[in-house]
């Protein structure tokens, strides 16, 4: 993966995480819930970090995995399976 693919990843899973985080900060107050912050920060990820790893993950590789594609065929290189599989050296 090309640095400028694993920057667009990075901004596309920090966009998962922030607004799931906000979610889960406004949802404490919308609630009621008068817990101390380390006991708000603690939830939030909990429920977070499952959302993003099982949900919002699976979402962006396959997100990224067509941009790729799309960018070899715009580049005219053929797919790394069209050929038909590794063909094997002659030494």
């Amino acid at each position: 993966m090309s640095g400028k693919e694993t920057a667009v990843e990075v901004v596309l899973i920090w966009a998962a995480v922030y607004p799931s985080v906000l979610l889960f900060s406004y949802a404490f107050r919308w609630f009621g819930v008068g817990a101390p912050l380390w006991v708000e920060i603690l939830v939030s990820t909990a429920l977070t970090v499952p959302l993003i790893t099982f949900v919002a993950q699976p979402l962006i590789g396959r997100a990224m995995a067509r941009l790729r594609e799309a960018r070899r065929h715009r580049q005219g290189t053929a797919h790394p399976g069209a050929s038909g599989g590794a063909r094997a050296r002659r030494y």
